[in-house]
């Protein structure tokens, strides 16, 4: 199953506990810059659920085994190290290659809650709070992900060949 970034985010983590209260909210995701993969879902106070401990991800749920599943961030290397580098995909300009032209800036992403990885960008240019021109990225044309920036690959070969899906076609029934 696909889910957005948006539907993640706020997301309530119960345990298998039967108690309806939750332990806590999804407050952002890591990804691993390099392989795309999400490390972590990141919850309250620098604690993190690593995807392992995920028993099962609902359309408006998390669910894990029990509340010490939640752990420090610093339990976790890579977690730890990416989480140090500051980088978040939302917001990132998105960059064409090799015309250095910047195609907008990402507002939402899809990952994948049985791999447990990135599947599409969505970006597009904003202006005065209107979104123009939006576009969705396979994670196939991602060559880079930094700090502040996403390089995607835009030949004319490629363009002519894989056509940019703008998300009402995408979600068109």
């Amino acid at each position: 199953m696909l889910k957005l970034y948006s539907q993640l985010i706020g997301c309530p983590v119960f345990d298998d506990d039967v108690s309806r209260t939750p332990v806590t909210l999804v407050q952002d995701l890591i990804i691993d810059p390099e392989t795309g993969k999400v490390l972590a879902f990141l919850v309250k106070n620098r604690q993190i659920i690593v995807p392992a401990d995920v028993e099962r991800l609902g359309s408006s749920s998390l669910t894990i085994a029990d509340s010490d599943r939640i752990i420090p961030m610093e339990d976790v290397l890579r977690v730890h190290e990416v989480f140090k580098k500051q980088i978040s995909l939302i917001g990132s300009k998105v960059v064409g290659q090799p015309s250095k032209m910047q195609l907008g800036r990402v507002f939402d992403y899809e990952i994948d809650t049985v791999t447990m990885a990135l599947t599409t960008i969505h970006c597009s240019k904003i202006f005065f709070f209107f979104h123009i021109q939006d576009k969705i990225f396979s994670y196939r044309r991602i060559l880079r992900i930094s700090k502040d920036e996403i390089t995607v690959k835009d030949s004319q070969e490629i363009l002519a060949k894989e056509k940019v899906i703008s998300p009402s076609e995408a979600f068109a029934a």
